[in-house]
Protein backbone atom coordinates (compact mmCIF):
# COMPACT_ATOMS: atom_id res chain seq x y z
CA UNK A 1 0.00 0.00 0.00
CA UNK A 2 1.28 3.86 -0.56
CA UNK A 3 1.26 5.20 2.65
CA UNK A 4 1.52 9.11 0.65
CA UNK A 5 -1.64 7.97 -1.87
CA UNK A 6 -3.30 7.18 1.24
CA UNK A 7 -2.75 10.58 3.20
CA UNK A 8 -2.88 12.35 -0.57
CA UNK A 9 -7.16 11.05 -0.98
CA UNK A 10 -7.58 11.02 2.66
CA UNK A 11 -7.03 14.88 3.25
CA UNK A 12 -8.45 15.40 0.03
CA UNK A 13 -11.64 13.79 0.59
CA UNK A 14 -12.07 15.03 3.89
CA UNK A 15 -11.51 19.24 2.47
CA UNK A 16 -14.37 18.21 -0.19
CA UNK A 17 -16.95 16.48 2.53
CA UNK A 18 -15.79 19.39 4.71
CA UNK A 19 -16.79 22.16 1.97
CA UNK A 20 -19.99 20.36 0.76
CA UNK A 21 -21.35 18.21 4.11
CA UNK A 22 -19.79 19.66 7.00
CA UNK A 23 -22.60 18.83 8.98
CA UNK A 24 -22.79 15.27 7.55
CA UNK A 25 -19.01 14.53 8.32
CA UNK A 26 -20.04 11.84 11.53
CA UNK A 27 -22.67 10.22 9.36
CA UNK A 28 -19.62 10.42 6.01
CA UNK A 29 -17.33 8.94 8.69
CA UNK A 30 -19.38 5.88 10.40
CA UNK A 31 -19.94 4.68 6.09
CA UNK A 32 -16.23 4.95 5.35
CA UNK A 33 -16.26 2.89 8.62
CA UNK A 34 -18.59 0.33 7.67
CA UNK A 35 -17.10 0.19 4.54
CA UNK A 36 -13.79 -0.08 5.25
CA UNK A 37 -14.92 -3.36 7.65
CA UNK A 38 -16.96 -4.78 4.10
CA UNK A 39 -13.54 -4.32 2.57
CA UNK A 40 -11.82 -6.06 5.04
CA UNK A 41 -14.02 -8.97 5.64
CA UNK A 42 -13.52 -9.55 1.48
CA UNK A 43 -9.97 -9.33 0.31
CA UNK A 44 -10.48 -11.10 -2.69
CA UNK A 45 -12.57 -7.89 -3.96
CA UNK A 46 -9.89 -5.73 -3.19
CA UNK A 47 -7.31 -7.95 -4.95
CA UNK A 48 -9.84 -8.31 -7.93
CA UNK A 49 -9.74 -4.19 -7.80
CA UNK A 50 -6.51 -3.90 -8.30
CA UNK A 51 -5.97 -6.16 -11.12
CA UNK A 52 -4.74 -4.75 -14.09
CA UNK A 53 -6.30 -7.34 -16.67
CA UNK A 54 -10.26 -6.18 -15.43
CA UNK A 55 -10.78 -3.01 -17.53
CA UNK A 56 -11.54 0.45 -15.35
CA UNK A 57 -15.43 -0.07 -16.93
CA UNK A 58 -15.73 -3.19 -15.21
CA UNK A 59 -14.13 -1.79 -11.36
CA UNK A 60 -16.60 0.81 -11.91
CA UNK A 61 -19.92 -1.02 -12.65
CA UNK A 62 -18.08 -3.48 -9.31
CA UNK A 63 -18.55 0.06 -7.88
CA UNK A 64 -21.99 1.16 -8.95
CA UNK A 65 -23.21 -2.14 -8.11
CA UNK A 66 -21.89 -1.73 -4.06
CA UNK A 67 -23.35 1.70 -4.39
CA UNK A 68 -26.73 1.30 -5.49
CA UNK A 69 -27.15 -2.04 -3.05
CA UNK A 70 -25.08 -0.90 -0.13
CA UNK A 71 -26.96 2.32 0.34
CA UNK A 72 -23.63 4.46 -0.07
CA UNK A 73 -23.76 8.73 -0.30
CA UNK A 74 -22.84 10.52 -3.42
CA UNK A 75 -19.87 11.53 -1.87
CA UNK A 76 -18.49 8.14 -0.73
CA UNK A 77 -19.59 6.58 -3.84
CA UNK A 78 -17.95 9.50 -5.68
CA UNK A 79 -14.38 8.26 -3.74
CA UNK A 80 -15.04 4.93 -4.67
CA UNK A 81 -15.57 5.29 -8.04
CA UNK A 82 -12.02 7.02 -8.50
CA UNK A 83 -10.76 4.58 -6.16
CA UNK A 84 -11.79 1.91 -9.07
CA UNK A 85 -10.80 4.29 -12.04
CA UNK A 86 -7.34 5.06 -10.24
CA UNK A 87 -6.97 1.14 -8.85
CA UNK A 88 -6.42 2.18 -5.74
CA UNK A 89 -9.08 0.69 -3.75
CA UNK A 90 -6.44 -0.82 -1.69
CA UNK A 91 -5.70 2.64 -0.11
CA UNK A 92 -8.93 2.50 1.23
CA UNK A 93 -8.16 1.43 5.01
CA UNK A 94 -5.64 3.92 5.07
CA UNK A 95 -8.02 6.60 3.98
CA UNK A 96 -10.27 6.13 5.97
CA UNK A 97 -7.80 6.43 8.65
CA UNK A 98 -6.85 9.60 7.61
CA UNK A 99 -10.21 11.02 7.56
CA UNK A 100 -11.03 10.06 10.81
CA UNK A 101 -7.51 11.56 12.23
CA UNK A 102 -8.55 14.60 10.47
CA UNK A 103 -12.25 14.49 11.75
CA UNK A 104 -10.90 13.68 15.19
CA UNK A 105 -8.68 16.94 15.36
CA UNK A 106 -11.22 18.82 13.78
CA UNK A 107 -13.89 18.24 16.92
CA UNK A 108 -11.13 17.53 19.05
CA UNK A 109 -11.54 13.51 20.30
CA UNK A 110 -9.51 11.34 21.26
CA UNK A 111 -9.26 7.61 21.40
CA UNK A 112 -7.23 6.04 23.79
CA UNK A 113 -7.20 2.03 24.19
CA UNK A 114 -7.29 0.95 27.47
CA UNK A 115 -5.74 -2.62 28.79
CA UNK A 116 -6.82 -4.48 31.96
CA UNK A 117 -6.55 -7.80 32.98
CA UNK A 118 -10.28 -8.25 33.20
CA UNK A 119 -13.65 -5.83 31.91
CA UNK A 120 -13.81 -2.25 33.36
CA UNK A 121 -17.15 -1.07 35.18
CA UNK A 122 -18.87 2.06 33.38
CA UNK A 123 -17.80 3.55 36.43
CA UNK A 124 -14.66 3.16 36.19
CA UNK A 125 -14.38 4.01 31.91
CA UNK A 126 -15.90 7.67 32.86
CA UNK A 127 -13.53 8.36 35.56
CA UNK A 128 -10.64 7.04 33.51
CA UNK A 129 -12.16 8.83 30.06
CA UNK A 130 -12.26 12.19 32.36
CA UNK A 131 -8.74 12.32 33.52
CA UNK A 132 -7.14 11.48 30.37
CA UNK A 133 -10.13 14.15 28.41
CA UNK A 134 -7.91 16.72 31.22
CA UNK A 135 -4.41 15.63 30.48
CA UNK A 136 -5.07 15.72 26.56
CA UNK A 137 -7.45 18.41 26.26
CA UNK A 138 -9.99 16.63 24.02
CA UNK A 139 -13.10 14.35 24.38
CA UNK A 140 -11.59 10.78 24.98
CA UNK A 141 -13.70 7.61 23.97
CA UNK A 142 -12.02 4.15 25.20
CA UNK A 143 -11.85 1.33 23.45
CA UNK A 144 -11.17 -1.26 25.42
CA UNK A 145 -9.23 -4.87 25.63
CA UNK A 146 -8.63 -7.55 28.14
CA UNK A 147 -5.57 -9.02 28.75
CA UNK A 148 -5.03 -11.12 31.82
CA UNK A 149 -1.35 -11.50 31.30
CA UNK A 150 -0.94 -8.10 32.64
CA UNK A 151 -1.93 -9.75 35.98
CA UNK A 152 -3.56 -6.61 37.14
CA UNK A 153 -3.40 -2.65 37.00
CA UNK A 154 -3.73 -0.87 33.83
CA UNK A 155 -2.30 0.19 30.18
CA UNK A 156 -3.60 3.42 28.31
CA UNK A 157 -2.25 4.04 24.72
CA UNK A 158 -3.06 7.52 23.11
CA UNK A 159 -0.93 8.07 20.21
CA UNK A 160 2.68 7.22 20.15
CA UNK A 161 2.54 7.27 23.74
CA UNK A 162 1.75 4.53 26.69
CA UNK A 163 0.49 4.71 30.09
CA UNK A 164 2.07 1.71 31.88
CA UNK A 165 0.65 0.95 35.61
CA UNK A 166 0.50 -2.97 34.92
CA UNK A 167 1.30 -5.10 37.93
CA UNK A 168 3.46 -7.02 35.00
CA UNK A 169 5.57 -4.32 33.97
CA UNK A 170 6.16 -3.19 37.90
CA UNK A 171 7.12 -6.83 38.48
CA UNK A 172 9.32 -6.55 35.60
CA UNK A 173 10.92 -3.59 36.34
CA UNK A 174 11.48 -5.18 40.38
CA UNK A 175 13.36 -8.19 38.33
CA UNK A 176 15.37 -5.34 36.52
CA UNK A 177 16.54 -3.49 39.31
CA UNK A 178 17.10 -6.62 41.53
CA UNK A 179 19.31 -8.37 38.84
CA UNK A 180 21.72 -5.08 38.98
CA UNK A 181 21.74 -5.14 42.63
CA UNK A 182 22.58 -8.88 42.70
CA UNK A 183 25.04 -8.81 39.84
Amino acid sequence: MNDKAEKVYGEAFFDLCEEQNESGLKDILGELEELSKVFADAPEFVKLMGTPTISADEKLSLCKDIIKTGGVSELVGNLLCVLAEKSRINCFAGIVKTFKELYNEKFKLAEITVTTSSPLSDKMKEQIAEKMSKIIGKTVTINEKVEPGIIGGIIIDYGSKRYDGSVKARLSALRDELGSVIA
